[in-house]
């Protein structure tokens, strides 16, 4: 089925706050807005986070965790971002959800550890999002929650362009929702991956990442769909990449032969080569192997262009949010197809020599004309690419597969 899809509505929650204005401006001066680690359930001496605030608890039920909350909160300003939900409920009957998240409202079972609510039998449930976000805002379309770890945002961006692709439905929300808690934490630091200062892409200095929360939602529609109601799009989902290193559980494939397979079956698909690249929002967690090897594939990717094409990093300013971060990634490249502007690394001070890109860094700078390529990888090897492009284009392209 050849059918355009495009977004036409943003929703978001992060460390640099509530709303596409605040969260635009955030990352266009390179806000690092990173504190110690202090709060119930996950407060670990000489750590750090990027905390976003606690989300609002109405319309969520007793058992909901922060991630649920963000994720309601970014979802309900993406569908009315849209001019979505003002018709009556029969305006959402049929929209589909795709929800990520690694963790889950695992916040609710540390407290429940440690003696600061009473255990039930639904204290932790990782699916628990979606239902609530169907039940909440009356979406009873297909639903389903994608958990494939720190890729799984840009997977549910995908697999949400593939619902309407495939004639499912004719809009999906999608995105990504995570909370600070004490295994998304602790798993880092067990991996002695965890950042002194803040999280640092490309930054020679580099340490680790650092924990981030919030949410982002989209909504994505069928361009008919967009057209009819007479919906001016920011950008277009043009296409998709997905492959798995199958190399180790935790560690990225040192030659990023399949990280390079999903950026070019994202451009095949699209019916793209690397010269329709504009600017490239890297995975960029800070861990000195994962830049060290985003930053070959990209520049293999991008082969004498390497050093006109901006390339970022948002976890600077938002640091690792799991499960949520692709969703965060697909929704900057909206926001920069619709600006022109590719947002700086806000913590880049000396550009690691390994890392040969042209990093953005201190002022924002001009997007080079074509498609915004996000990248998102994941333990367990999983890999995806996804193309973000201008909303007018598209006649004749390949159905995201």
């Amino acid at each position: 089925m050849d059918t355009d899809v495009v977004i036409t509505g943003l929703g978001v929650v992060s460390p640099l706050g509530r709303g596409v204005e605040r969260f635009w401006a955030g990352l266009l001066r390179g806000d690092v807005p990173v504190s110690p680690l202090a709060f119930p359930g996950a407060a670990m001496p000489g750590s750090l986070a990027y905390r976003a605030e606690d989300p609002p608890a109405s319309g969520l039920p007793a058992r909901a965790g922060r991630a649920s909350g963000f994720a309601l909160a970014a979802a309900r300003d993406a569908l009315a971002d849209a001019g979505l939900g003002t018709g009556g409920p029969e305006e959402l009957d049929g929209v589909g959800v795709c929800v990520a998240t690694g963790n889950g409202d695992s916040d609710v079972q540390e407290a429940c550890r440690d003696g600061r609510r009473e255990p039930d039998g639904d204290s932790w449930f990782p699916y628990g999002t979606a239902g609530l976000l169907s039940d909440r805002l009356g979406l009873y379309g297909p639903g389903m929650t994608v958990s494939t770890a720190c890729a799984a945002g840009a997977y549910a961006v995908a697999m949400g362009a593939d619902m309407i692709t495939d004639g499912e439905a004719d809009t999906v929300l999608v995105g990504g929702a995570e909370a600070i808690s004490r295994p998304a934490v602790g798993a880092f630091l067990r991996l002695g991956a965890g950042d002194p200062l803040h999280c640092r892409p490309f930054d020679a200095e580099r340490a680790g990442t650092v924990y981030g929360e919030g949410a982002a939602f989209l909504v994505l529609e069928s361009a008919a769909r967009a057209a009819a109601r007479g919906r001016t799009a920011y950008a277009r989902v043009v296409s998709s990449g997905w492959s798995c290193d199958a190399f180790h559980v935790t560690a990225p494939d040192p030659q990023g032969t399949q990280a390079v397979r999903a950026v070019h079956d994202a451009l095949r698909r699209g019916g793209m080569d690397s010269a329709d690249i504009g600017a490239v929002l890297c995975h960029g967690t800070g861990t000195p192997a994962n830049d060290a090897v985003e930053s070959g594939v990209t520049a293999g990717v991008l082969g004498a262009r390497t050093p006109e094409v901006p390339v970022t990093a948002v976890k600077a300013s938002l640091g690792h949010s799991g499960g949520a971060a692709g969703a965060f990634g697909c929704l900057t490249a909206a926001l920069v197809v619709r600006h022109g502007l590719v947002p700086p690394v806000g913590t880049l001070r000396r550009l690691d020599p390994e890392c040969a890109l042209r990093v953005v860094r201190d002022t924002p700078q001009a997007a080079a004309p074509g498609t915004v390529l996000v990248n998102a990888y994941a333990f367990g090897g999983n890999n995806i690419s996804v193309a973000i492009g201008s909303p007018a284009a598209g006649a004749g392209r390949e159905a995201i597969a």
